[in-house]
């Protein structure tokens, strides 16, 4: 009984952010691992207790700028969403996922242990909390940058230009006329500033050209989906380009009088 009413005061001072959890500490740490997520991406997070525990441990889990579930789906809450205390399972181990749904920016996910006694480490110590910094990315963004373009037949290779905000790596579909879709993914390292705007978010999707041609005829390219970190995006303001293609003309035939 003394170890119940141990829990519900810790869990009670977990919600409320209050007590000596607050006082003691300043969190998140950092010296804490900081990684780059998606806006409304899922992960999932393990804390490894101490092994040498006769008996798995229980975890209070506490996240900031998403939400606390339990499975990868993002179906189930873990607690209320905010903080959950869950049993560890064999070695001493516990997962929860996060679902970082609460805008762009700073967020975080730590969790301390308690064990099956009911001993915890003291509160004015660093080293009870475990935790990983993120920094949340808008979802991704998929436009080209320009609605249509001439080209002659007699151009060779050329490019169409797709800008690509968020997070890459970037999984990108698309179609050239009925042509079956595409499935490109691309890294950081493949883009570039293609309309001088001072942003590295521009790609160059090579195409072979059109030779040959010998009518004018317009290929239509569309977007079909973008996707980031797991998570689906948005297709921009040009989500189509129209390459206008002109056959070249005769050669010329002169007339001597």
């Amino acid at each position: 009984m003394k170890k119940f009413f141990q829990h519900i005061i810790l869990l009670i001072l977990a919600l409320t952010g209050a007590g000596w959890e607050a006082y003691a500490q300043t969190l998140p740490d950092d010296s804490w691992t900081l990684v780059q997520v998606s806006e409304n991406s899922v992960h999932s997070y393990t804390v490894t207790g101490d092994i040498n525990m006769a008996l798995p441990s229980e975890f209070v889990w506490v996240v900031n700028g998403g939400t606390l579930y339990t499975d990868a789906t993002a179906l189930t809450l873990a607690g209320n969403g905010t903080t959950a205390q869950v049993n560890g399972v064999a070695g001493n181990k516990s997962t929860l996922f996060v679902k970082w749904d609460d805008g762009t920016g700073a967020g975080y996910v730590y969790a301390y242990e308690i064990s099956s006694f009911g001993c915890q480490q003291p509160i004015t110590l660093q080293s009870k909390y475990t935790g990983v910094q993120v920094n949340k990315v808008a979802e991704a963004t998929a436009r080209f940058l320009k609605e249509a373009r001439d080209y002659c037949t007699d151009d060779g290779e050329t490019y169409l230009g797709i800008e690509l905000k968020g997070l890459a790596p970037f999984n990108l579909t698309y179609k050239m006329g009925s042509d079956p879709a595409v499935s490109l993914t691309i890294e950081q390292t493949e883009l570039m500033d293609l309309d001088a705007d001072g942003d590295t978010d521009d790609y160059k999707l090579i195409v072979p050209g059109w030779a040959g041609i010998t009518e004018q005829t317009n290929i239509v390219f569309m977007i079909e989906t973008i996707s980031s970190d797991g998570t689906t995006g948005t297709i921009g303001s040009f989500g189509s380009h129209t390459v206008r293609i002109h056959p070249l003309p005769d050669k010329p035939v002169i007339t001597i009088k």
